[in-house]
């Protein structure tokens, strides 16, 4: 059986191991942890490819945590729709590359984030401006090493193509509360059928 998010899942589990063994390496230097949502206060959209392994996620939840993402779906407190009671990601492991990505070193071309959005910044060795959530790498003898740091425009870039290759709109962008509405019609259509 072919499985349509191949690429997709390639790419993630690509940078799931990026992720693990700087934790690996660096976990004391990290503060990011279960029910850490400082990241999470954001109203993201994702594109084809990651859309469909959202829906993937949220139709294996079980039905409480399907009732209340479908709660959620009007609440416009700054965080995420996808945020559970503790702060814990409902669909973390089919959560896009931005929320896997979060609290590493990322290297950006210079002049991609603008300066009001970065929180801790640095310069890479190989050139570009780094960013990484503020809480982790603190300190002088904390702070990011080359081998902590991921491309971002790389992961860009190969994301694109696993978007591509999966058929997506490059132009096209779902919001995880679109994605979060979709949870509510079933729960409605459920409903009226009882």
């Amino acid at each position: 059986m072919n499985d349509p998010l191949a690429a997709h899942r390639a790419l993630v589990a690509k940078v799931d191991a990026f992720e693990g063994a700087v934790r690996a390496r660096r976990d004391a230097s990290m503060a990011c942890r279960a029910g850490c949502s400082a990241c999470c206060h954001a109203e993201l959209s994702v594109c084809d490819v990651e859309a469909a392994l959202v829906r993937e996620g949220l139709a294996v939840l079980d039905d409480a945590a399907r009732a209340h993402i479908a709660e959620r779906v009007d609440v416009h407190d700054g965080r995420c729709v996808m945020l559970d009671h503790e702060g814990r990601c409902a669909i973390y492991d089919a959560r896009p590359l931005v929320c896997r990505t979060q609290g590493l070193p990322l290297r950006y071309p210079d002049g991609v984030i603008p300066e009001a959005a970065i929180m801790a910044r640095g310069k890479g060795a190989n050139g570009g401006a780094l960013t990484w959530c503020p809480l982790n790498f603190q300190g002088d003898d904390h702070a990011p090493r080359a081998e902590d740091v991921l491309d971002a425009e790389r992961v860009d870039a190969m994301l694109a193509l696993s978007n591509r290759e999966h058929g997506g709109d490059p132009s096209r962008r779902t919001s995880l509360r679109a994605l979060a509405r979709e949870i509510t019609a079933e729960l409605n259509e459920g409903n009226a059928l009882c």
